[in-house]
């Protein structure tokens, strides 16, 4: 690009120049910056070709004199080259061509930098996170989100609190995926001490519900799967790994530890089997063995999926952009990129799986609750254990001498360039440690390092993402120069040092963040405030809830909710044939058995995660194949969800049964249709409700009455039996009720 002035420009930049002032200090990080990534980078960013060719992503670069002109012109500010080319009516940057004109509000940002001296700083995300000295000892996410609301115009308070039993079940679902047991709730109710709330929060926390919810966060941004994924779509030995991750909820492992096993346990001394167990995190990655596959694209594909499974989930950055070039945006080189990978190069397991249900390295390991208990009892005597393991599981081994790295030109497996390369970080993000190995183990000292400016910012902007429905920063896949800036950023980095100081705690933050006045707020929308997205978290949560947690309200309020952890993951019911007319002859998944008893009703943490189909009624309600890392589930509602709520087997099953529960508990309609209530909204029906759901009745009442057949054969339903000393008539009127009242926001909604 050649810079040149046209008089009409000129006249206009002068024009622009005389009547914009300096105002307010501009925020180059989170103001301009943002501007330039979006407009600028993509053909003056990090990755532009031609050393001659303009760049705008530095200080040096900008101010750099190109033939007399400067971009930025320190000596004569107002004469720079960007304050003209952006108001250039006839030729202006961005060009009109390109379809990302810059906005008036955006022209008068970048103008007013350049005129208070066009200072570059680095991506906020980039700068290790402090807490500002204006932070309170306690409350602090009150203070930074009421600071918020008094700066908006004009400001707002806080809503009014939710009522208790709202809130009771809000904090059980965002906790444990659950609504509380009955007895709990009716002891939080009638507790009206100063502390019960926060006692309540502390029951819930130590659930053995709250680990297996937690884990499923992490098994979707990990792409947890049953299968490898591709061609066959084989069994694969992992499910260890999955039931390791719940127990390390529950037991509350910091979360420093949680990353260092899972990425590097096998290189720790003398490991223990669960520190081995958690290396199936290394394993994760979609494997084939598939005719004609060629091992060195395999094992480029391979570490290709790991270094950015690694970068969404660990640092929130999008790094595939760099496998092939350096980075259009975020300042990530391509080299950069494959030394980054060198930490997962030199793993000791071939690049094809053979298809094979153990595909080495693997070890014995414990398959049911039974068996981890014999593990835990056995401190220091492992091995005796191992012995009545029934399992195995995948795990990570390093070769004895490591393969060489060099950089993939275009990220072409077959085209290496250079020298080879030394595992290493991106600048970035801060230097590797002095002290640590160039190996996993000292990829995980580096992600858990203090100073790290990415990781715990990261991983409480998920945490909060799962308490209130959306991330402080709502692109948790991209803390980078083309994602979202955060709506509090201070909260976020409080939040983020909290974390780092108090032992990388989980619970600890999580008890903050559903403790505090902003989560105990009504979610009621406000008419007196435009914030539809609820940006200035000036109401409660609400959202469409994951498909694992409908599925699991319906379970556990109809009775049928089978308790038992872990183990190789249950097929419920599902249409027939759905795999056999997917999978290739020759793999062993083609044919979909269902399971039969108590592993029909285990919780949906549990079901069979066939990556390339997984369960139908998980994939209708935004559920991810889980053939890459997901961090941010989309919420969709379609008619389609409707009518599996409504006919699905075990929704039908699931109304039926919790209709015996029902019809058994008192002859009186009212009462019942308040237990209802009570168990899915944590409060008797309203007078609206109730009108509606007995009006229902009585039709279904009289249907039933009128073909007596069909009320039989809706009871026939799924393969708990019904009750027959109840009213078939009566059962299946109530039958259908309850299949309404589930599939309506009362159990498909956080409110």
């Amino acid at each position: 690009m050649v810079l040149q002035r046209t008089p009409k420009a000129a006249l206009a930049s002068m024009f622009f120049i005389t009547v914009l002032h300096g105002g307010e200090k501009v925020d180059f990080a989170r103001e301009v910056l943002p501007i330039l990534s979006d407009k600028c980078f993509a053909c003056h960013g990090p990755d532009t070709r031609k050393a001659k060719d303009l760049r705008l992503d530095s200080y040096e670069a900008a101010t750099r004199n190109r033939k007399g002109i400067r971009s930025i012109d320190p000596d004569n500010l107002e004469d720079s080259e960007l304050i003209f080319r952006i108001h250039d009516e006839d030729d202006p940057m961005p060009p009109e061509d390109d379809g990302k004109p810059l906005t008036e509000a955006e022209k008068d940002i970048l103008t007013r930098w350049v005129k208070q001296g066009g200072e570059y700083a680095s991506h906020w995300a980039f700068v290790p996170p402090i807490k500002r000295s204006d932070a309170p000892k306690n409350e602090v996410i009150d203070f930074y989100i009421e600071k918020g609301l008094k700066a908006h115009k004009p400001p707002v308070s806080f809503a009014e609190e939710a009522s208790r039993d709202v809130l009771a079940r809000r904090a059980a679902l965002v906790l444990t995926g659950l609504p509380p047991e009955p007895a709990l709730l009716e002891e939080f109710l009638a507790d009206k001490s100063e502390k019960a709330y926060e006692q309540f929060v502390d029951r819930l926390l130590s659930s053995p519900g709250y680990g297996e919810h937690q884990a499923r966060y992490w098994l979707d941004a990990i792409r947890y799967g049953d299968t490898h994924g591709l061609h066959l779509d084989n069994k694969r030995g992992i499910y260890p790994y999955r039931d390791w991750v719940v127990r390390a909820f529950n037991e509350n492992l910091p979360i420093d530890d949680f990353v260092t096993w899972q990425l590097a346990g096998d290189l720790l001394p003398n490991p223990t089997i669960t520190q081995k167990i958690a290396t199936g995190y290394v394993r994760m990655n979609p494997t084939t063995s598939e005719g004609g596959a060629i091992p060195a694209e395999f094992q480029a594909k391979n570490n290709f999926d790991r270094t950015e499974t690694l970068g969404t989930v660990m640092l929130g950055m999008t790094m595939s952009c760099a496998r092939c070039h350096t980075h259009k945006y975020d300042p990530i080189t391509h080299r950069e990129y494959f030394s980054l990978l060198a930490f997962f190069n030199s793993t000791a397991e071939s690049p094809l799986d053979g298809n094979k249900y153990d595909h080495g390295p693997a070890m014995k390991a414990p398959a049911n609750p039974k068996e981890w208990e014999a593990l835990a009892s056995l401190d220091g005597h492992e091995e005796e254990a191992m012995e009545s393991f029934t399992t195995t599981t995948l795990i990570a081994r390093e070769l004895p001498k490591p393969r060489v790295t060099r950089v993939l030109q275009r990220g072409e497996y077959h085209s290496p360039i250079g020298e080879a390369l030394q595992p290493d970080v991106p600048a970035v993000m801060g230097s590797f440690p002095e002290d640590a190995p160039r190996n996993r183990l000292g990829l995980a000292q580096w992600l858990t390092a203090d100073k790290h400016p990415l990781v715990t910012r990261v991983l409480v902007n998920r945490m909060w993402q799962r308490i209130f429905g959306y991330g402080l920063v709502r692109t948790p896949e991209d803390f980078g120069l083309q994602g979202e800036q955060a709506t509090h950023p201070e909260l976020l980095d409080w939040l983020a040092v909290e974390f780092r100081e108090k032992g990388w705690d989980l619970k600890h933050i999580l008890r903050l963040m559903v403790t505090s006045q902003t989560f105990k707020q009504s979610s009621r929308f406000r008419p007196d405030l435009e914030d539809p997205k609820n940006r200035l978290y000036a109401r409660g949560p609400s959202f469409r809830l994951d498909a694992e947690v409908i599925r699991d309200i319906g379970l556990w309020s109809s009775g049928l909710l089978d308790p038992t952890m872990g183990g190789e993951g249950v097929k419920p019911y599902q249409p027939a044939g759905l795999w056999k007319a997917l999978m290739h002859p020759a793999s062993n998944t083609k044919d979909y058995v269902r399971d039969k008893g108590d592993r029909l009703y285990r919780r949906s943490l549990y079901v069979y995660w066939k990556r390339t189909s997984p369960h139908p009624m998980m994939t209708l309600f935004d559920a991810p194949n889980r053939e890459s890392s997901c961090v941010k589930r989309s919420r969709t509602s379609t008619a389609l969800q409707s009518l599996a709520l409504l006919n699905e087997t075990q929704r039908i099953e699931m109304a039926r049964k919790l209709a015996e529960r029902l019809v058994k508990s008192s002859p009186d309609d009212k009462a019942r249709l308040d237990l209802l209530y009570k168990l899915l909204a944590c409060r008797q029906a309203l007078p609206r409700e109730g009108k509606a759901c007995l009006a229902l009745l009585d039709t279904m009442n009289s249907r039933y009455a009128a073909a007596p057949e069909e009320a039989k054969a809706l009871l026939t339903t799924g393969d708990s039996p019904a009750n027959p000393d109840l009213n078939p008539v009566e059962l299946a009127a109530w039958t259908q009720v309850i299949a309404t009242v589930l599939a309506s926001d009362i159990a498909l909604s956080l409110f």
